[in-house]
């Protein structure tokens, strides 16, 4: 009881991404969701066959991706070209598939729950960096929970939400092993190693969790309070998360080098000889030149990250867009304002800086605690990892959309959240409720864009 008296916000802030998540899962026509139409024959060849697909040739043919709002009498039964995903997530939806006989919008509500473990996780982050203050913890699980593009993804079938739902978890676990004093405990260590194990049979993408561990290893170890045993406890955290989390990657990495050859552990390199006829990046820049890439990049990427529904074909109102730029500019100088604020604070007050390691921090708007400045090291790095996957991605393939950045949605709600309530910061009264006001704002905007611009623009 009085854990969920503490934390009541994350059930409110669930509850909301439920509610309106299950409205976009039954609401949207069938297959109008990126590439759902392959995740969905995955499961069912598993269903059907009881053994798990291999991408083939014949599994992509082109003209038939993206699906238009307006098309009608797709052959999505020949959309396979998901092939080469890890199998986790499918094989947990294998039970949901037989009990409704393959009803695709049960599978969305599945994906759907799954989401839910993504804001829980987010919110324990943020409130294990900052426990006075879990207010911040709302603000950044209410940004994740109901921005439009991702709740549109969270409701769709696809493996984003069990990838994203244990990143998220390698998150929390990582954060915490900063923050704790058990920070190498060997059950904490077996737990993050099984997790990170978990996403190598999850999505390529959720490989992230691997660097994030091992760096938030590396900042546990840098511990104030005991820097002799940097070393020995870098050490142990790497061969405990590297040899029990490759135990459980090795028999699908195996499987796919005897299926595809070479070094093609994960199967990509298939995946991307199967795909004929996709934008290259080589290609677009032939035909626009550098800076017409990079354009073109910097405003899909940004457009979709907000929202840009259906398979891409759904943008919306340009005047939209201005306002979420600014509201993402304010942002940025808000955060960025808070953070020059912390060292001006901390050269200021040099001689409190000497603070116990355990101690608690009186405010997140003055000075951080040692621990605290490693966690917010660590979401950072995070972000990174996630940005640079996303650069080599696009190397390759014209793949600008905003969603392979949600892997940095916590570092980035995080920001978010410091930035607005640094804001309110000499008016903490208000600043403890700006998670709700929010999470008002985006509930209806949410609404706006499903009723009024995403059906009517799929002519449902």
């Amino acid at each position: 009881m009085n854990a969920c008296r503490c934390h009541w916000p994350l059930i409110v802030i669930v509850a909301a991404y439920l509610v309106l998540g299950s409205l976009f899962a039954l609401r949207t026509p069938v297959w109008q969701n990126p590439d759902e139409p392959a995740h969905y024959n995955y499961t069912r060849q598993i269903v059907r066959s009881g053994t798990l697909p291999i991408i083939e040739p014949e599994d992509w043919v082109a003209g038939l991706v993206p699906i238009g709002p307006d098309v009608r009498d797709v052959p999505v039964e020949r959309m396979t070209y998901e092939d080469h995903q890890p199998p986790l997530f499918y094989c947990l939806s294998v039970p949901v598939f037989a009990i409704t006989d393959g009803s695709l919008v049960a599978l969305r509500l599945f994906a759907l729950l799954i989401g839910a473990f993504v804001v829980a996780f987010a919110y324990f982050t943020v409130a294990t960096i900052f426990p006075a203050h879990r207010y911040l913890a709302a603000f950044a699980a209410t940004f994740i929970a109901l921005l439009p593009q991702h709740l549109a993804i969270m409701s769709s079938y696809n493996n984003d939400a069990l990838s994203e739902a244990l990143l998220a978890l390698a998150v929390l676990l990582s954060v915490r092993m900063i923050m704790k004093r058990d920070a190498f405990a060997a059950g904490r260590l077996a737990i993050l190693a099984v997790v990170v194990g978990l996403c190598f049979i999850t999505k390529a993408q959720a490989y992230l969790a691997l660097p994030v561990a091992l760096l938030g290893g590396f900042l546990a170890a840098r511990r104030a309070d005991a820097p002799d045993n940097a070393f020995p406890s870098l050490l142990r955290v790497v061969l405990v998360v590297l040899g029990l989390s490759a135990l459980i990657g090795l028999p699908w990495w195996v499987r796919s080098v005897r299926l595809y050859g070479g070094a093609d552990f994960l199967g990509l390199q298939r995946h991307n000889a199967v795909v004929v006829g996709q934008p290259t990046t080589a290609e677009w820049l032939a035909a626009y030149g550098l800076g017409g890439v990079l354009w073109r990049l910097w405003q899909t990427t940004f457009q979709s990250f907000w929202g840009q529904f259906g398979w891409m074909s759904i943008p919306l109102d340009r005047r939209i867009y201005l306002a979420l730029l600014v509201f993402t500019l304010i942002s940025a100088v808000l955060f960025l304002t808070w953070w020059a604020h912390g060292r001006a604070a901390r050269r200021r007050l040099s001689r409190q800086m000497h603070a116990r390691a355990d101690s608690a921090l009186y405010s997140p708007y003055l000075l951080l605690t040692t621990q605290q400045a490693h966690a917010l090291t660590l979401l950072a790095g995070g972000a990174l990892f996630t940005v640079l996957a996303y650069a080599w991605y696009n190397l390759q393939f014209v793949q600008h959309q905003g969603r392979y950045l949600y892997p940095a949605l916590i570092p980035i709600a995080t920001a978010l959240a410091l930035g607005w309530s640094f804001l309110f910061s000499r008016r903490e009264a208000i600043g403890r409720w700006l998670w709700l006001a929010l999470l008002i704002g985006l509930a209806a905007f949410d609404a706006y864009l499903l009723f009024r611009v995403i059906l009517p623009g799929m002519g449902a």
